[in-house]
């Protein structure tokens, strides 16, 4: 399914907002969603891989385990109606200080399953 468009005009106030992130220090890259329907559990695993297709293979693979941890939360989130804004989420790399990926569902609601 694919995600659905982004907004286009600074003046659409959509319903639903958020994003992935995966940060460190040295990276700072991220996936968003705006849009009136919230997203589904299949696209926030969507927006997941994305994001780690999206950044270099050396800092995917250090994330690998902090991707898997935020797809069972977004499977878990679905099992139990979504998420609702506000939720701000760091799912860290073990034996590091700063690599993660981050999740913020600002507006609305997430992961949904339909």
């Amino acid at each position: 399914m694919p995600i659905k468009k982004l907004k286009t005009s600074s003046n659409e106030e959509f319903k639903h907002r958020g994003r992935i992130q995966a940060q460190g220090e040295k990276l700072d890259e991220s996936e968003a969603w705006s849009q009136n329907e919230p997203p589904t559990k299949n696209e926030g695993i969507e927006m997941a891989e994305k994001l780690k297709n999206k950044i270099p293979a050396v800092q995917a693979t250090i994330r690998e385990g902090a991707f898997d941890a935020l797809k069972r939360f977004i499977i878990q989130a679905a099992k139990n109606g979504g998420v609702s804004a506000f939720v701000s989420k760091s799912f860290d790399v073990k034996g590091t200080e700063h690599e993660r990926v981050d999740l913020e569902v600002r507006k609305g609601i997430a992961f949904i399953d339909v």
